[in-house]
């Protein structure tokens, strides 16, 4: 990352702002705007809180995180078919990604933007006497997950990259790439800190799950033990938040309104609408869903009709989490677990939506598989494989066969997380599968299209970073 670039970043910190969520003004000071005075940043508890409700409201804006992550990871993987013309989703869509692309440039640019954000308030807190000591622990243990949260979709999207966990540029400015093993070293680092200090459950932010807590810690845990192999680490920490009492999964009969909206109660950590706090829908929906159902040119994405096969037709998910259109005796689908694409219908309805980043169902999946790969408790492994399946009324897998187990594993996380954060395109990389799976259907796809490239203007600002191989 440039000089500039974090000058721009400090300018961002000590301006003062509205932050979109509905939390206080970020940071009510006037310092000169090309520095942050840590001093008065982190000079009382309320200023504290300013900080961090800024990093929080930060990541929900991110186009990255509102929207892009879903839907750039089911474009490369086999989730979505893009319907368009624009070129920048054709390169996604094929997995023939430039150096100059305009898609993932903003990716890492964002990502290192929340990081900088978390990075001023661990080092803040950490060198100021005038917050209390609750807030301290609190606000460095959430700031602590966040940098982790993003760090794993960094290494995960583009391998390799650097580490940073300061903020002064003459330190970041010409940083390498350092090696996926110890940035995964850091996050766990970071998330084991977060989960030994956060509070058990979301009393921080009044109830709301748009904060995390301690079993927040323990499901990123679970989700990244699963990516270093380290099985026994990842069941732990998933019973954890199986375990605790805030977590249920949403019915059978309620996962079509119930699920994907604000607290309810399998959601682990949500994000709010990005631009407004009393808005009610996500721009998941705003993307998926057509504006007119009745026009085929308003049908950006398609969900692959392949995917679709993989249900019964008296599946919940596909019943509830699907909708459709025929156009000229073809049936063309779309992603539905968001509902409202608009502020109007979302009232109408009397509905909030929340934009859900984990929830409960996936670690009941890392519980099974955790259970299958380390060959042990494989009944457990087949009760929460069908724990899942029983919800969503799909039929049940019989087998206490651990080869068996894991595939079955493997396509019940392809159905009940399709079109949802990266799940698809992150687990195809981890178990190996993505260059069998995805050259078999795309004549384009290559080794090298499981990373992005290092964004270009990166490089030329930073003559110690190197580009990924095939670039």
């Amino acid at each position: 990352m440039s000089k500039s670039i974090y000058k721009i970043m400090a300018i961002m910190m000590a301006l003062t702002a509205i932050v979109n969520t509905g939390c206080e003004k970020l940071i009510e000071i006037d310092p000169p705007v090309n520095q942050v005075t840590t001093d008065l940043v982190f000079a009382s508890d309320k200023l504290a809180t300013s900080a961090r409700s800024a990093l929080f409201s930060t990541l929900s804006q991110t186009s990255t995180q509102n929207n892009n992550i879903t839907l750039y990871s089911s474009l490369q993987a086999d989730d979505l078919l893009y319907l368009g013309t624009a070129a920048g989703f054709q390169e996604l869509n094929n997995n023939t990604y430039s150096n100059v692309s305009t898609s993932h440039p903003t990716v890492f640019a964002e990502w290192y933007t929340v990081i900088y954000r978390a990075n001023a308030i661990i080092l803040g807190l950490q060198n100021t006497s005038g917050t209390s000591d609750a807030i301290k622990k609190q606000y460095t243990a959430e700031a602590k997950f966040v940098r982790a949260y993003c760090y794993f979709n960094l290494i995960n999207e583009f391998g390799d990259v650097p580490l940073v966990l300061v903020t002064d540029p003459n330190i970041t400015a010409f940083q390498a790439r350092e090696t996926t093993a110890n940035v995964y070293n850091q996050i766990i680092a970071d998330l084991t800190d977060a989960k030994a200090n956060l509070l058990s459950d979301y009393s921080a932010t009044s109830g709301d799950r748009i904060g995390v807590n301690k079993f927040t810690a323990a499901a990123l845990l679970a989700r990244v033990y699963m990516f270093t192999n380290n099985y026994a680490a990842a069941e732990s920490n998933a019973s954890e938040v199986i375990a605790s009492s805030q977590y249920s999964l949403i019915p059978k009969a309620s996962i079509a309104a119930g699920l994907f909206i604000k607290n309810s109660t399998e959601s682990i950590w949500q994000t709010p609408p990005p631009v407004a706090a009393t808005n009610q829908y996500t721009n998941e929906a705003t993307t998926f869903i057509p504006s007119t159902l009745t026009t085929l040119s308003t049908y950006n994405y398609r969900i692959d009709p392949r995917l679709i096969q993989l249900f019964l037709t008296t599946d919940q998910r596909r019943i509830s989490w699907m909708a459709s259109t025929t156009f000229s005796g073809e049936t063309y689908s779309y992603p539905f677990k968001y509902k409202y694409r608009t502020q109007a219908l979302a009232v109408a309805a009397g509905i909030t939506e929340y934009q859900i980043v984990m929830r409960l169902a996936e670690q009941y999946l890392i519980r099974a598989e955790a259970r299958a790969r380390m060959g042990m408790n494989l009944s457990g492994s087949l009760n929460d494989l069908n724990t899942i399946q029983n919800r969503a009324g799909a039929t049940l897998s019989t087998s206490t066969d651990a080869a068996t187990l894991i595939n079955d594993i493997a396509l019940e996380n392809r159905k009940e997380f399709f079109c949802e954060q990266a799940y698809r395109w992150y687990n195809l990389k981890r178990t190996g599968q993505a260059d069998a799976v995805l050259s078999a259907i795309k004549t384009s796809y290559t080794p090298k299209s499981k990373l992005f490239p290092i964004p270009q203007a990166a490089i030329d600002a930073n003559y110690n970073l190197t580009q990924n191989p095939g670039y």
